[in-house]
């Protein structure tokens, strides 16, 4: 049997911040809508017996991500089984938490964070939706600075910036904020907007196709990008300039003019038109659906409460998908990054 070559958990929905430009908790977000989408989630016993597969099929990374991984209440016990099994876990927070496990987290080790952030912190706090969400991530970091002094070790960490009406006029201003954060390393990130002709398209080829209902798309539903290309273009030349040593990780790198496309329309392809994930990612949702998208993950390949991952992996939902794939995007895809998870971060 074939297996996914890289894995993401996305162990919980739940989340403490109403972040403006969410696909899951914003004014339209999918999980905000959807009651179903809060069911009864996966339990610790659950994510163990997953992570037990993954090491005997010698997987060395996941992706931990949710809603907020430091709501899932059994995050500690989950890391430390992943530590003895000797898988490194990435964890995408808010960083909101950080500061209660942050000896735990550098105990642990074995690890690597990315923290969202926004802009220095009255943009931050605006875009997030919660005032005093800035001051929470650097005390976080803080934190971890001190135990990582007091304990002799270190983890690695970085920074996640949205590029988002709410927030890319600040963007220029991200290197000095991570240098006041202590973080040497940034990525930044196109957010999505997918208008309503093109959601609808996208729902209508997976019911014809695949008999599947789709809703992902609604929680980024925006008619304009709302991105003035220009005064983008500026911030991000004043990122560029002002990095001095930092390192911009280049998960999905654009050009100006990419830049502009991208956020000039929803329908014209910029980057790779085929999606990795296809052939190497597996994602599992808090009530165990597993699929291929972690932003669009409507088609579901089935549920791990009942199967392995081995077996959803290989089996007739996910070649269906597979298949359709191969041949041709979906109509949100041309503006989907997700796509470059299994690509360009390699085992995420």
């Amino acid at each position: 049997m074939n297996f996914p070559q890289s894995v993401s958990f996305t162990i919980t929905n739940a989340c403490n911040l109403r972040c403006r430009m969410c696909g899951q908790w914003s004014e339209e977000g999918y999980i905000r809508g959807r009651s179903a989408a809060r069911r009864k989630e996966l339990e610790l016993a659950d994510w163990k017996r997953l992570v037990d597969e993954m090491a005997e099929h010698n997987l060395k990374n996941v992706l931990l991500r949710g809603g907020e991984v430091f709501l899932f209440p059994d995050i500690i016990p989950l890391l430390e089984h992943l530590r003895a099994k000797g898988i490194f876990a990435s964890i995408d927070t808010n960083g909101t938490r950080l500061a209660p496990f942050a000896a735990d987290l550098v105990r642990i080790g074995n690890l690597h964070l990315t923290v969202s952030v926004d802009g220095p912190e009255e943009i931050h706090d605006k875009v997030r939706g919660v005032k005093g969400t800035f001051r929470l991530l650097r005390d976080g970091l803080a934190r971890i600075a001190e135990e990582e002094k007091k304990q002799g070790a270190a983890l690695s960490k970085s920074i996640t910036f949205t590029i988002s009406p709410y927030s890319y006029r600040a963007l220029g201003q991200i290197p000095e904020v991570a240098r006041s954060l202590g973080i040497e390393s940034i990525c930044i990130v196109a957010y999505y907007f997918i208008p309503r002709a093109v959601g609808e398209k996208y729902e209508a080829e997976l019911v014809e196709t695949f008999g599947c209902k789709a809703f992902a798309w609604r929680g980024f539903h925006h008619e304009q990008s709302g991105v003035d290309a220009d005064a983008f273009l500026g911030e991000l030349r004043a990122y560029r300039s002002g990095l001095r040593g930092i390192t911009d990780y280049p998960y999905f790198p654009m050009s100006e003019d990419e830049y502009r496309t991208w956020f000039g329309d929803a329908v014209t392809p910029v980057g790779s038109v085929s999606c990795a994930n296809v052939e190497k990612l597996i994602d599992i949702q808090p009530a165990g659906e597993a699929n291929f998208c972690v932003d669009f993950p409507d088609y579901a390949i089935g549920n791990v409460r009942g199967s392995t991952i081995a077996e959803l992996w290989n089996g007739p939902r996910a070649e269906a998908f597979r298949a359709y794939r191969r041949n041709q995007p979906l109509a949100v895809c041309h503006r989907c990054g997700a796509k470059y998870m299994a690509g360009i971060r390699g085992n995420v």
